[in-house]
């Protein structure tokens, strides 16, 4: 009988035992899963807010995952000239999906695509089109450059991430309160570097250049004006009424920010478009 009572305590502690294993082992389980489920949550809350993420202008210091530069084109032609070419057309696009960005990258595909269209048959000068882009302060400056002969060829467009729209070079200038004055200065600044240096090696760069980039931009705009400015009459004018009229309309220059946070003005040049750095 006592044999029996002690089996019966026996039992009775060892069945204590297994139960408390048992609810060892479940609160264990519990918390594993639980610890298993946090960073699944948390890295889902990243994954939904990586654009708002991104998008938060403060924390954004490398345009790399803004903008891709995909090469669409990459293959061999002939030029007008008989030759052979290999013909690379490089397309920015803007990584941000709101319509302020979907619209540019359709503007830069529209050109990218006219180019495109005329390879083929010896029809197309463009042999390349290169693109780049910049990030200063929430704004990502995209540039396009369609390697031809004869004016035109760099477009730039300026887009303020946070507030998703196309930033005008008025507006640009005005954010960053810059001294047109400064843009004088370097014309003239490059005029005298080229009086010193040989005619091949020489820029040719003048104030008038800035004024006939004015006035074309003038006659592409439907809406202006000046469509019928005599191109000759401004020439003849006085070195001081055109640098007065290229700093009353500066705003018609396109205008962007490279890498460094200096101003760069894109202007008409003899053989195709060029650009001028002027420090902010």
């Amino acid at each position: 009988m006592q044999k029996i009572y002690k089996l019966a305590i026996i039992i009775i502690i060892v069945s204590i035992i297994s139960l408390l294993v048992i609810i060892i082992k479940d609160n264990s389980n519990k918390l594993s899963s639980d610890a298993q489920r946090e960073p699944t949550q948390s890295n889902n809350t990243v994954s939904d807010q990586s654009t708002k993420d991104m998008l938060n202008i403060k924390d954004i210091t490398d345009v790399t995952g803004l903008v891709k530069i995909a090469e669409v084109v990459n293959r061999e032609d002939l030029t007008p000239n008989g030759d052979k070419a290999q013909y690379v057309y490089e397309l920015p696009i803007i990584n941000i999906d709101k319509p302020g960005a979907q619209k540019i990258n359709a503007k830069f595909l529209a050109l990218e695509k006219d180019q495109e269209a005329r390879i083929g048959n010896g029809q197309s000068m463009t042999i390349n089109i290169k693109s780049k882009a910049f990030l200063n302060d929430g704004i990502i400056s995209v540039v396009m450059t369609i390697v031809k002969p004869g004016p035109g060829g760099i477009y730039a467009v300026n887009y303020d991430i946070e507030n998703d729209k196309e930033v005008s070079t008025k507006e640009l200038l005005d954010k960053y309160e810059f001294d047109s004055q400064k843009l004088i200065a370097e014309i003239n600044k490059q005029v005298k570097i080229n009086e010193n240096i040989p005619i091949e090696e020489r820029d040719f760069i003048s104030i008038d250049d800035f004024v006939y980039t004015i006035l074309d931009s003038a006659s592409l705009d439907s809406s202006s004006n000046n469509v019928l400015i005599d191109f000759e009459s401004v020439r003849n004018k006085p070195q001081d009424e055109k640098e007065n009229y290229v700093l009353d309309n500066i705003n018609k220059i396109q205008a962007y920010l490279n890498n460094d946070g200096n101003f760069v003005f894109v202007h008409l040049a003899e053989l195709m478009d060029e650009e001028l750095v002027v420090e902010r």
